[in-house]
């Protein structure tokens, strides 16, 4: 054989042999491990895109749990301080049917006038405040007795 021929005899072999090389990482063992690696990839991918989506529709839901709450707050807060005016309002009307009682008993019945006089021994009843905001942090006065403006259900005892 001459040179030239074994030349190309070499060269054609390791050109087929570089082939083979090529055509066996393509097809071998380790494609079909690189392609389930990067279809585990890609699934990942997916699921942290999926779990990103979850957690901002969370914080998108807590924003909104957390205004309607602040909401009720606000309701719950004017309902009492509507309920607080309310009732001190019923004891200024209540108030005002004794003294009327009172009154009419000095002039109708004078000999059981001094009877009515000695019952319920009832504070000044406070303005009512002026913001709303406020009313739910007021505290009673220390100095101020506590009372119970009922005295009993027994009518005093006639002097």
């Amino acid at each position: 054989m001459s040179p030239d021929v074994m030349g190309y005899l070499v060269a054609g072999g390791l050109a087929l042999a570089v082939a083979a090389f090529f055509v066996g990482r393509l097809t071998g063992a380790g494609a079909s491990r690189r392609r389930e690696l990067e279809e585990q990839l890609a699934d990942t991918q997916e699921e942290l895109a999926r779990a990103a989506a979850d957690a901002e529709d969370l914080l998108e839901q807590l924003g909104k749990a957390r205004d309607e709450h602040a909401a009720y707050r606000m309701n719950v807060m004017d309902h009492f301080s509507g309920t607080s005016d309310l009732l001190r309002d019923l004891t200024v009307q209540y108030r005002s049917v004794y003294e009327h009682l009172t009154k009419g008993a000095s002039t109708l019945c004078p000999e059981g006038f001094v009877a009515l006089t000695q019952g319920l021994p009832v504070p000044q009843i406070a303005e009512p405040l002026g913001d709303r905001e406020g009313a739910s942090n007021v505290e009673p006065s220390a100095s101020a007795p506590e009372q119970d403006t009922l005295q009993s259900d027994t009518p005093p005892a006639p002097a």
